[in-house]
Formats: C-alpha cells, sequence, structure tokens
C-alpha cells in the first residue's frame, strides 16, 4: 500500500508541530509506525487518505463517531444552528434540551453540565468529591485513564509488572516526566477486579479517601469487563463510608447502550464523566450526577469555569446524536450487537481455525482482540502480559488490507451505526488472511 503523500506531510508536520502530530494517541509512539496516516476525507464507515487509500473504519476517531463519519444529519443540524451564531458565552435554550436528555437516560445524573474534554470534566467531579466528602485521598485503578493531567496520571496501560510492583503493594508509577513532585501524595493506586485488595483498601483508608474513580468496563488496557460483584462491591463500599463513587464514561457512555455502562450493568454512581459518543465526533464532554453533590456548583460553593464550555456548536452536535440515539427507544443498539457479536464470534473461530493463541473479549460494540495464553483478560496486569508485538503486528496487516483498527493495545474495535454486513464480511476476510499469514511466515512464534 502506497502512503508516500502521509510521509511527506508528516515530515512537513515535524517542522513545525512537536512530534508531529497533536495528540500521542495518533503518533509513531502509539503503534502508528513509522508514521501515522494523514486523512483526506471520510464518510460513514469509511475513510480515505490523502494517497487515496480506502479504509474500512473501525478506528471510529478513539470511539467518539458512533453514528458513523460525517453523518448528514448531525451535520445539517449543526450547519443551522451554527447561523445563529458558534459561540456568545450566555446560555441558549439547546443547553437545556441536550441536559434534559442526559438526565432522562444516564441513572446517576438529576443534574448535569458541560465542558469541552474527558479531562476537564473528570477534574470537576473529582474536585466535587472532595468538596461534599471533606475528604482528599482519590482511589484509582491501574491501567485506567481518566485525563492527563497529574493527579490521575500514574500507571497508566502499558506499565511493567516490575515497575508496577507486588499486586497488594502497587507502585504508584507517573506517567510522564515533568510531573508536580508532590502530584501523587493524594492518590492510591491499585488493580483492577481483586475484590480482596479493593475491600481491604477502602476499610483501611475509608476517613481519608473522598472518591473511587473507575470505568465501569476498563477501556484503556482493551477491553476488560467487570468480574460478577465487583462494582456491586465498590458501589457497597463506596455508600458505607461516605466515599463518591465515581464512574468514568467516557468511553462506554452511549455506546454500550441508551443507559450507559451503568444502566447494562445495574450500577448506578454518585458521579459520571460522559464524552466521546454522545457528541457524535464533536469535542464535548459532561459531568454530573445526585443533587445534593452538585448543589456545590448551584451554591458555589465550588469552582467551575470554562470560555468554550457548552457552545452552540457542540451543543448542537450532542443534540442531534443523542436525538438519533433514543429513536425507537434506542434500537439502534440492537444493530450495534448484532454486528459487533458478528464480528466477534467471526474473528474467534478464526484464530481457533488457524491455531493462535489469542482472544476476543469486550461488550460487543466494541471489543479488543489479544495475543495471549490467558483465557481472560482481567486487569492492566494480565493485559501487560500479552503479546503486544503480535497485536501490532496484526493490526498494521489488516491496515495495508484496507481495516484500520487502533494499533495500540489499549484501544479497541469501535463498532459504529455506519458499519454494514458488508464491511463485517470484509473485515472477517482480511483477519483470517492475516492470521494464515502471520502463522505461515513465523510471526506468531
Amino acid at each position: 500500500m502506497n502512503t508516500e503523500k502521509s510521509k511527506q506531510l508528516f515530515d512537513a508536520a515535524l517542522a513545525v508541530i512537536p512530534g508531529g502530530t497533536c495528540s500521542k494517541s495518533n503518533s509513531p509512539f502509539e503503534g502508528f509506525s513509522p508514521y501515522p496516516l494523514f486523512i483526506e476525507r471520510a464518510a460513514g464507515s469509511r475513510l480515505w487518505d490523502v494517497d487515496g487509500n480506502e479504509y474500512v473504519d473501525f478506528y471510529a476517531a478513539l470511539g467518539p463517531t458512533i453514528l458513523g463519519n460525517a453523518n448528514s444529519e448531525i451535520l445539517d443540524f449543526v450547519s443551522q444552528e451554527m447561523s445563529k451564531g458558534s459561540h456568545y458565552g450566555l446560555p441558549f435554550e439547546l443547553q437545556i434540551k441536550v441536559a434534559e436528555k442526559l438526565v432522562k437516560h444516564v441513572p446517576s445524573f438529576d443534574r448535569v453540565s458541560f465542558m469541552n474534554s474527558g479531562t476537564e470534566s473528570n477534574q470537576l467531579n473529582i474536585r466535587l468529591a472532595r468538596a461534599y466528602t471533606g475528604k482528599n485521598l482519590l482511589l484509582k485503578f491501574e491501567g485506567q485513564y481518566h485525563g492527563w493531567l497529574d493527579n490521575t496520571c500514574f500507571s497508566l496501560s502499558g506499565v511493567s509488572l516490575e515497575k508496577l510492583g507486588p499486586p497488594t503493594r502497587p507502585n504508584k508509577v507517573p506517567a510522564t516526566q515533568g510531573m508536580a513532585a508532590h502530584a501523587g501524595d493524594d492518590l492510591i493506586t491499585i488493580p483492577w477486579n481483586d475484590p480482596e485488595i479493593l475491600e481491604k483498601t477502602i476499610t483501611k483508608h475509608k476517613d481519608r479517601i473522598a472518591a473511587v474513580i473507575t470505568e465501569p468496563y476498563m477501556c484503556n488496557s482493551g477491553c476488560i469487563p467487570p468480574n460478577p460483584g465487583y462494582l456491586e462491591l465498590m458501589r457497597e463500599l463506596t455508600q458505607k463510608y461516605n466515599i463518591v463513587l465515581i464512574f468514568d464514561e467516557v468511553i462506554t457512555g452511549f455506546r454500550v447502550g441508551l443507559n450507559c455502562a451503568q444502566g447494562k450493568l445495574g450500577v448506578v454512581p454518585d458521579l459520571t464523566t460522559l464524552g466521546k459518543a454522545f457528541g457524535g465526533g464533536f469535542p464535548i464532554s459532561a459531568w454530573g450526577g445526585k443533587k445534593e453533590i452538585m448543589h456545590l456548583i448551584a451554591e458555589d460553593k465550588v469552582l467551575r469555569a470554562g470560555t468554550l464550555n457548552a457552545n452552540r456548536v457542540v451543543v448542537a452536535a450532542a443534540y442531534a446524536t443523542l436525538s438519533i440515539l433514543e429513536r425507537d427507544n434506542g434500537r439502534i443498539y440492537e444493530y450495534l450487537y448484532r454486528l459487533g457479536n458478528r464480528l466477534m464470534e467471526g474473528i474467534r473461530k478464526s484464530i481457533d481455525a488457524v491455531g493462535v493463541e489469542a482472544i476476543v473479549q469486550g461488550p460487543g460494540p466494541m471489543f479488543q482482540v489479544y495475543f495471549t495464553k490467558l483465557k481472560k483478560i482481567q486487569n492492566s496486569r494480565d493485559n501487560a502480559q500479552s503479546r503486544r508485538d503480535l497485536h501490532h503486528d496484526f493490526v498494521l496487516r489488516l491496515r495495508n488490507r484496507g481495516i484500520l483498527v487502533r494499533p495500540a493495545q489499549l484501544g479497541e474495535f469501535y463498532v459504529t451505526a455506519a458499519h454494514t454486513e458488508e464491511d463485517v464480511d470484509r473485515t472477517l476476510e482480511a483477519v483470517g488472511d492475516v492470521l494464515r499469514e502471520m502463522k505461515q511466515q513465523k510471526a506468531l512464534a
């Protein structure tokens, strides 16, 4: 596959943009080697790069484009609303209508408001939890990502077992240079899906923990579901000890169902962060929860701010996206699950047929392929033992066959409403060809 123009643009970008891209997630450091694809346009389930190559898009802009690329209904409504002005720095009625939709569908939302990114909204929820409880510590889980600011940026996916240390006495591993020397002083990190460690940690620090923040499905170490009873235990312990439970549903919100992961799993947190899918590809996030906590905002006891928060462009995109997702009581999710489950099962059959040590796991609308001897990935430590080199090779070979998936093994296949049965057929054929080729070339050793 010829990608010479992408190479030329990457070289040009290196001269003016540090690292050549605007986020690590689409850089060579995340597997886009030796350089990322530069995209010319997108429509439906397809992307076209500047060299004219066409791809079936399971990258989905890292998850937001749940209705597909350049959805005409979203773009038409956004264009209509933009004609009224893009931003005023003052309220307008459509903000209320989007908030009403979110309160209707998200079980934890009594009140909700908006920011531009998941990082910002998570920080607001953490601040609210500290103000509400009068406590300071934050408990997070290894391999989970809640934004790039210093106070949560520890023990992310990809950290070696050696650096993490023993699971009962884990190290807090900073993700980057330049973090404040005491950034982790108010943070505890532990492995996910271990009820004994969870209970011991919360019980020991119950008088100091303000909040537990978690993804209800781990989505930044591939795709890892909670073990039965784990979130229920987390909910029980946090309620018992006056600890705020925060669900980071930036990825899972409106991707796994109309009522988000909390509705699907039947565990309701105190506060929730949303992003990605509900904006349909536009930069908007939401934060909110119980009215008794959110009153701290209404009474001006907790500061929130942001010049471009809830501007007309992104609010219009969210309104149009949610309007489509909620039609016929969320019937679109039946389609997402049908396609996703068929794709997952087809990949499993190819894995078995070729005799590859690999598994596929996820709820359907998103899933991950792990090259591992394990029967199930339960946390980031399991993921650290999987063969990331094989995953990277697998994804790059798929890309050369016109199937685009995030190359780093911390992002999933994302199924969108624009994907078709024909897309699934084409992808399964490519997966089978790639696995057989890897086997024949002894690339799986």
